[in-house]
C-alpha cells in the first residue's frame, strides 16, 4: 500500500514540473514576440556586383566619340545609374574630354520600358556650350546608357524639363543610339611611342622619322634624324616598356616611360631607365617631338 502512494507522488510530481517547463516556455516565446515587434528592421546589405562599363568620352579635339573601358564593383544595382555617375567624374584617359559638369547632380534615373529617362540637375548647363561641339555631350550619355542591353533608347531631362537644350538640339523625344559620332579607334599618344620605338629596334628609320612632329623635320633632316637616333636605336633593342604615364599640358602630352631590359636569364640583373617624351596633336594625329 505504500509503495502505491509513492507510485503516484512520482506521477504528480513528474506531471507538476512538465506543467511549469510548458508555462515557462509559453511565457517565452509570448516575450520574445513582444521583443521581435519592438525591433527596428534592419535592411539587408545589397550584395556588390562588377561591372564592365563601356563609357563615351570626347576624343581630343572634341568633334567625335571614343570608348573608356572601365571596370568598377559597386553596391549599386543599377546600373545606369552607375554608368551617368562615372560620366560625371569624367575620363581616367587624360587624353580625352569630358562634357559634363562635375557639379552636376542625378535628380532621378529610372528605366520603363526599355526607356532610361535621366533627370539632370542645372548645374549642367554651366558649360561653355559655343566652345565644344554641343551636341556630344548628349551622344556621350545617350551612347554610354544604351551599351545597356535593356536600354534602347534615352530622355533627357534637365530640373524635369525636355526644352532647356532647344537651342542646340531637340530633346522632345527619346534619342536612339548614334554610331556615326563614333571614332573606329583612337590612337593613343602611348600607342605612337611604342610604335616609334618598334620602328627603331626593326631599323625601319623612314617610318620612324614620318612620326615626328612638323617642328622637329624642319630642325632635323632625315641623314641627321638617321646618324643621331642609330645609337638609341641599338640600345633600345635590350629595352622594353615595362610601365608608363600620361601627363596633359596645354599643347600636348609627356609620357613618362619606365622601361626595362629584357632578360637573357634569371642570373641576370634587371636594368631599368626612365625617360620623358613629349608628343603634339597634328593634324588628327599624334607626333613625337625629338628631343633636341
Amino acid at each position: 500500500m505504500g509503495g502505491s502512494n509513492l507510485r503516484i507522488l512520482y506521477k504528480v510530481l513528474i506531471l507538476l514540473l512538465l506543467v511549469i517547463a510548458l508555462t515557462y516556455a509559453l511565457t517565452n516565446i509570448r516575450h520574445n514576440d513582444d521583443f521581435n515587434k519592438n525591433q527596428i528592421p534592419i535592411a539587408p546589405v545589397p550584395d556588390k556586383r562588377r561591372y564592365e562599363l563601356k563609357l563615351y568620352f570626347g576624343n581630343p579635339q572634341n568633334d567625335a566619340l571614343t570608348v573608356e573601358r572601365r571596370v568598377i564593383v559597386s553596391s549599386e544595382q543599377r546600373e545606369e545609374k552607375l554608368i551617368v555617375e562615372e560620366l560625371i567624374k569624367g575620363p581616367r584617359n587624360k587624353i580625352l574630354n569630358t562634357f559634363i559638369p562635375k557639379q552636376t547632380r542625378i535628380i532621378s534615373i529610372n528605366t520603363i520600358e526599355g526607356i532610361c529617362y535621366v533627370n539632370f540637375s542645372k548645374e549642367i548647363l554651366n558649360n561653355p556650350w559655343r566652345k565644344i561641339n554641343e551636341d556630344m555631350m548628349i551622344w556621350s550619355v545617350v551612347n554610354s546608357l544604351t551599351e545597356v542591353e535593356y536600354i534602347h533608347a534615352v530622355q533627357i531631362l534637365v530640373e524635369g524639363n525636355k526644352d532647356v537644350f532647344e537651342k542646340i538640339y531637340s530633346l522632345k523625344e527619346p534619342l536612339y543610339r548614334n554610331e556615326k559620332v563614333l571614332m573606329d579607334k583612337v590612337i593613343t599618344p602611348i600607342d605612337t611611342f611604342t610604335r616609334f620605338i618598334e620602328y627603331l629596334k626593326t631599323d625601319n628609320y623612314q617610318k620612324a622619322y614620318k612620326m615626328l612632329d612638323k617642328s622637329s623635320k624642319e630642325n632635323l633632316d632625315f641623314v641627321k634624324f638617321k646618324l643621331i637616333i642609330g645609337n638609341y636605336a641599338k640600345q633600345m633593342k635590350n629595352y622594353h616598356i615595362y610601365m608608363y604615364q600620361t601627363q596633359k599640358y596645354s599643347s600636348g602630352v609627356v609620357l613618362v616611360i619606365n622601361f626595362r631590359k629584357t632578360t637573357i636569364s634569371i642570373s641576370d640583373e634587371e636594368d631599368e631607365m626612365i625617360e620623358k617624351w613629349k608628343l603634339i596633336y597634328e593634324n588628327g594625329l599624334w607626333k613625337i617631338v625629338l628631343p633636341i
